[in-house]
């Protein structure tokens, strides 16, 4: 049986990639792991694999594909027949296209969603200076910034047949559901799946009919405090919050949101975990709007007025 291992990159393009590198890079700590002519691989401090991010320099910010690790070889092979059954063209390459990966295979939900599944990785070849003394860590702390991210944690979509989406994320990705979002109308807008203990590995969320985005990709943090010493490291080079600090009702993680100014990719700092759920029989969570709205079902604090001037509290 064909398994995934957990979500393992994601690769972008992006209008400046010098620019998205001073984001990614220099205001947000991810590490530059090699550099390939119009391309940058870039992960976190803890990442295992070669890269867990990718930016390629292009005519617009987009994202090219989601990468998924297999278990095994052998269930890459049986992903590239259960989708070629289903009706998809499938893509099989031989790793020449992304530096540090072996063979996989690509292609794209009906939705319109890229996918790329593999299992052979490189793992990051680290400045000897840099690599840290104990072995399950990568990088010393001494060469991080304060914003800190740790790993790759998840990745979000939208689009405009979400039922469709979250079934082939169940029945042929092999994810649970965790956790799903229903309006005041009884119409299910979010669904949270993993393949992990994690709270999600992929998230997928409503959009009007006939459209679709990539909405976030995540890294995990692993204090409260980063978060705020990211805000404060953004709001030191004017670059605007997108939403939080705060914490998700859903998946009960602490977060913040910000754009890559070049690429318009929307990042998120996941501070946790949340939850871990190592239950066989878990029983999906469903959230109503008693929670609140479809875009307001977390807090980062009440906001009123004192003299006509917006607070926060």
């Amino acid at each position: 049986m064909a398994e995934l291992a957990k979500l393992g990159h994601i690769a972008f393009e992006t209008p400046d990639l010098e620019e998205s590198l001073w984001f990614f890079r220099d205001l947000m700590g991810m590490k530059v792991v090699e550099r390939d002519d119009d391309t940058a691989y870039l992960c976190g401090l803890r990442d295992y694999e070669h890269h867990t991010m990718s930016l390629t320099e292009g005519e617009r910010g987009a994202v090219d594909h989601i990468g998924l690790r297999a278990k095994n070889p052998e269930s890459v092979e049986e992903f590239a027949e259960r989708f070629e059954e289903l009706g998809m063209d499938v893509t099989w390459t031989d790793g020449s296209h992304e530096a540090g990966i072996g063979e996989s295979i690509q292609f794209e939900f009906p939705a319109g969603h890229r996918f790329e599944i593999y299992y052979e990785m490189d793992k990051p070849d680290i400045d000897g200076k840099q690599r840290s003394n104990i072995p399950m860590r990568r990088y010393s702390p001494e060469y991080a910034n304060r914003v800190y991210p740790q790993r790759i944690d998840h990745a979000h979509v939208q689009d405009g047949s979400p039922e469709s989406t979250s079934e082939l994320f169940e029945e042929e990705f092999g994810m649970g559901l965790n956790e799903v979002f229903k309006s005041a109308d009884g119409t299910t807008w979010g669904w949270w799946h993993a393949t992990t203990p994690l709270p999600h590995d992929l998230a997928v969320h409503r959009l009007e009919e006939d459209t679709r985005e990539f909405h976030h990709i995540a890294y995990h943090l692993d204090h409260l405090q980063d978060l705020w010493d990211a805000a404060d490291i953004l709001s030191e080079n004017n670059v605007e919050i997108d939403g939080g600090p705060g914490k998700h009702a859903i998946t009960n993680a602490n977060y913040l949101y910000v754009k890559d100014p070049a690429s318009g990719i929307r990042l998120e700092l996941f501070a946790g975990p949340g939850y871990l759920n190592f239950e066989p029989d878990w029983e999906t969570v469903v959230w109503e709007e008693s929670i609140g709205s479809e875009s307001d079902h977390q807090w980062f604090g009440t906001q009123y007025e004192m003299d006509g001037i917006p607070y926060t509290e």
